[in-house]
C-alpha cells in the first residue's frame, strides 16, 4: 500500500528532475483523492533561480530564487497524471 511519505517522495523526486536548476522543493500538502480511481493530489513549492538574471547573465553576490507553487496529481502507482503551476487540480465528473 502506498504511503503518503511514498506520496511526498515521488512528487519531490518528480520536480527535482524535470524542472530546471531546482534549488529547493518544500512539499505543503498530500492528500489521498477520494475519486473513483483514487490517487494522490500534491501542493508544493520550487525555488529556482530568477530566469532574467540568468539569461542577462546579471552576477549577484547571493543567487536570486523565484518561488513558484505546484500541484501534481498522481494515481494510485505514483505515476504522474498532471502537474501545473498555480491553483489545485481539479477533476470533473
Amino acid at each position: 500500500m502506498t504511503t503518503i511519505i511514498d506520496a511526498q517522495t515521488a512528487v519531490r523526486d518528480f520536480l527535482e528532475n524535470s524542472l530546471p536548476d531546482v534549488s529547493r522543493v518544500n512539499i505543503t500538502k498530500v492528500a489521498k483523492i477520494e475519486t473513483n480511481e483514487g490517487g494522490w493530489e500534491a501542493e508544493a513549492d520550487v525555488w529556482q533561480p530568477n530566469p532574467t538574471l540568468k539569461l542577462l547573465n546579471i552576477q549577484t553576490q547571493r543567487p536570486v530564487l523565484d518561488q513558484e507553487h505546484y500541484l501534481v496529481r498522481m494515481d494510485n502507482l505514483l505515476n504522474i497524471l498532471a502537474y501545473e503551476i498555480g491553483e489545485s487540480i481539479r477533476q470533473d465528473g
